[in-house]
């Protein structure tokens, strides 16, 4: 890991949908304790026995969030990419971090020290509400989520996952095209929606053949991003 001072984070923050509520001013304190860190593919950022000490969002690249099984045997759980926000959830809480986290490939990630972010937070009333603002969003986000992979039919959480990989922080666009997570199987992605790597692919052929997706060896193409939503909201 590598880590660096840079005169465009207040750009990137500015460019996070996470942090799209929060004044220019807000941004710049943020900015001042935050750092650009550097990671090569494989490399882990930290894991579930660690102290919790830093937040992270992602500049460019890739990185799985995975839990440890007591046999050894890694089950992802999420996968970040550019403009997402994770480890958010140690503000004001001390333990270590709830997952570990490991490069999917080469990737840049802003740091915020934990910290430095609660101690802005105490002094500075318009981030404190900006903040509360923030999780109250993230948490009807999650709410919505569970729900849909708790009782969404297969067909319904295999759409949700491919909207959410293909998404940025600009929102997804008809035709986009989006590769598959290098070194990750369809097993794990199967895994993340608790659906079997068999009915994985079966439902990748389905809604290929309504013409909502293109399926290739190693990435899946958008077609119809409304028609994938409403087959979803049906579903």
């Amino acid at each position: 890991m590598i880590e660096s001072y840079d005169m465009d984070i207040l750009k990137i923050l500015k460019s996070t949908e996470y942090l799209e509520t929060f004044s220019e001013d807000s941004l710049e304190k943020i900015s001042r304790i935050s750092k650009i860190e550097f990671y090569k593919k494989n490399s882990v950022i930290f894991t579930e026995i660690e102290n919790g000490e830093f937040i992270y969002i992602v500049k460019s690249g890739k990185v799985k969030i995975l839990k440890i099984s007591p046999s050894g045997k890694d089950f992802i759980i999420k996968i970040m990419k550019e403009g997402d926000v994770f480890a958010e959830s140690l503000l004001f809480e001390n333990g270590n971090y709830p997952a570990t986290a490991e490069t999917i490939e080469d990737t840049f990630l802003i740091s915020i020290k934990k910290r430095e972010l609660e101690k802005l937070i105490r002094l500075d009333n318009d981030v404190a509400v900006n903040f509360v603002k923030v999780m109250s969003r993230r948490l009807t986000f999650l709410s919505k989520k569970m729900e849909n992979l708790t009782v969404g039919n297969s067909v319904s959480k295999v759409i949700l996952l491919i909207l959410n990989l293909s998404s940025n922080s600009k929102g997804i666009k008809a035709d986009e095209k989006f590769t598959l997570i290098q070194n990750v199987r369809r097993q794990d992605l199967a895994n993340m929606i608790n659906i079997s790597r068999e009915n994985f692919e079966r439902i990748l052929s389905y809604l290929a053949k309504l013409n909502l997706i293109g399926v290739e060896r190693n990435r899946i193409i958008v077609r119809d991003v409304e028609g994938l939503k409403r087959l979803m909201y049906r579903s």
